[in-house]
């Protein structure tokens, strides 16, 4: 292969894993269950342990049973090669979602893995890490936790920034006097 012809495979893989992350997206927003997890390698583990995309879609279902609209913006997008079938990648996200009365926004990362199998990019994991959760009304710093998210059966608690080695590095330098 050429550099050039290695170029364009790798533009070709950006793109196809940007695709994956809006079709995942719009797939969860509009309850299409199959199309999500079709989106997964398939022997995917699921977080109870189960694998495949079966149990997958077993998994999905009471996950997105609580909400009423969910609305999933997708932004900034870091895609980092491990080689040529496999790639880690940095999403942000903004979800909104319909909790009862409440319309909670709930900003966030999706730690990811891909690999290409068979010529095509799919999920082997996301992870999710979230900024705060909170009503669209609410101010997140008056939120204990920042987190103010009933009934979520997955993600329990704020745990970004601090999660960040930089961030902790970051603060962790500054003296009394406000200077590192």
């Amino acid at each position: 292969m050429t550099g050039l012809e290695a170029r364009v495979r790798r533009l070709e893989a950006i793109e196809e894993i940007r695709q994956l992350v809006s079709r995942y997206a719009l797939a969860l927003d509009s309850r299409d269950i199959p199309a999500l997890v079709s989106l997964f390698v398939e022997d995917v583990r699921t977080h109870d342990g189960r694998v495949g995309r079966q149990a997958l879609a077993e998994w999905f279902d009471p996950v997105l049973r609580p909400f009423g609209t969910t609305f999933h913006l997708v932004g900034n997008h870091v895609i980092d090669f491990v080689d040529e079938d496999h790639a880690t990648g940095v999403v942000h996200c903004r979800p909104e979602h319909e909790v009862g009365d409440l319309w909670v926004v709930m900003p966030m990362q999706y730690w990811d893995r891909y690999e290409r199998r068979e010529g095509h990019w799919y999920f082997t994991s996301r992870s999710p890490h979230v900024f705060y959760a909170a009503d669209v009304q609410e101010n997140p710093l008056k939120v204990p936790g920042r987190f103010h998210f009933p009934g979520n059966p997955f993600i329990h608690k704020a745990d970004l920034p601090e999660r960040w080695e930089t961030w902790q590095r970051f603060w962790g330098t500054d003296t009394e006097e406000g200077t590192a």
